[in-house]
């Protein structure tokens, strides 16, 4: 007997679907879960390049300074098309360069393809963190406290997503100049 004929209900077709969400989306268990898949995701971004925005209060738990991300991130410039961006959205870069100093490094001449915004300081707490490559994938952590969070190829929740950010973005202003100025 098939599936069809024992549950004439439509069950079978309620568990095809809840396999096909899970496959959609799923849980960041910590930091380390997080970060392995920021690195996964450049990987990703740097075989197929796209736009992507990232955002987070201070970037601190990213792997942004680690040798394979910033080679990812050099593989997406130089495989994209010109008008792509990384949108790079922070409440705060106080700590940013020493943290991350190869990717600031590299940044420099590039730019111009992925700028830096800085939220004002009334949205700082509302600043997420999230990766997103348009269309394909987000990483979002909900609980900064211990890195839980979720990822999601579901395009609507993307787009939520993006949408939070977007709203930040435009009262945002420009920050980490790639050069310093002074006398």
């Amino acid at each position: 007997m098939s599936e069809e004929t024992v549950n004439p209900s439509g069950a079978a077709d309620v568990g095809a679907e809840a396999s096909a969400i899970s496959d959609l989306s799923g849980r960041i268990s910590s930091w380390r879960d997080f970060s392995d898949r920021v690195s996964a995701a450049m990987a990703m971004v740097a075989a197929e390049p796209g736009p992507m925005t990232l955002s987070d209060r201070d970037f601190a738990h990213w792997p942004l300074g680690q040798r394979e991300v910033v080679e990812a991130f050099q593989q997406w410039v130089l495989g994209s098309a010109r008008e792509i961006r990384c949108h790079v959205l922070a409440a705060s870069y106080d700590s940013f360069v020493r943290v991350h100093p190869r990717w600031v490094n590299w940044r420099k001449l590039w730019a111009h393809r992925v700028p830096c915004h800085q939220s004002p300081e009334e949205l700082a707490l509302s600043v997420p963190t999230l990766l997103v490559l348009h269309d394909r994938l987000a990483l979002r952590v909900l609980e900064p406290l211990v890195g839980r969070g979720l990822w999601t190829r579901d395009p609507a929740v993307i787009g939520d997503w993006l949408g939070e950010v977007d709203v930040i973005l435009q009262r945002s202003h420009d920050a980490l100049p790639p050069t310093t100025l002074g006398l």
